[in-house]
């Protein structure tokens, strides 16, 4: 399978995994599961706003992200989740396959720092049924990642 995502990766000739499941999962967390992964190592990737720009959030799976704690990662006064009609026209992704890798558009990509203390963690391939393993490094060469504590407190 190749995507935009799987393609910035070998670009970078960085290593990586893909995992394919049966698409009928709806959330991070039935990914998971079908996966046989703990839910702290899948990451969702949201769609943000502030100002008229965009920027990606990528949160595990099971935490919530908290718009203020981006907005101050961001350096922007605020930040909001952007409307589901931007989604494919800003990353080229469709909803529910966001990869914080290989978008239509240079992104800013800011990840729960949470993922700094895992060896590998899992991100959408940029295709429903498809997930890449890879080290939370390798998604800040590739992307320019930057890593805060973006999710609100458990």
């Amino acid at each position: 399978m190749r995507t935009p995502a799987t393609q910035a990766l070998s670009a970078h000739g960085i290593a990586f995994e893909l995992r394919e499941y049966e698409e009928i999962e709806k959330t991070a967390e039935e990914v998971a599961r079908k996966l046989d992964l703990a839910q702290d190592v899948v990451f969702k990737t949201l769609l943000t706003t502030s100002g008229g720009k965009f920027a990606l959030a990528v949160v595990p799976c099971r935490r919530t992200l908290s718009l203020r704690s981006l907005a101050r990662a961001w350096g922007a006064p605020s930040a909001q989740m952007a409307d589901p009609k931007d989604i494919t026209r800003v990353t080229g992704y469709v909803r529910g396959s966001v990869s914080p890798l290989g978008t239509r558009r240079k992104l800013e990509v800011f990840v729960d720092e949470s993922a700094l203390r895992l060896p590998e963690m899992a991100v959408s391939a940029g295709a429903r049924g498809f997930e890449l393993l890879l080290a939370p490094d390798a998604l800040r060469a590739v992307s320019g990642a930057t890593f805060a504590a973006i999710c609100q407190d458990a």
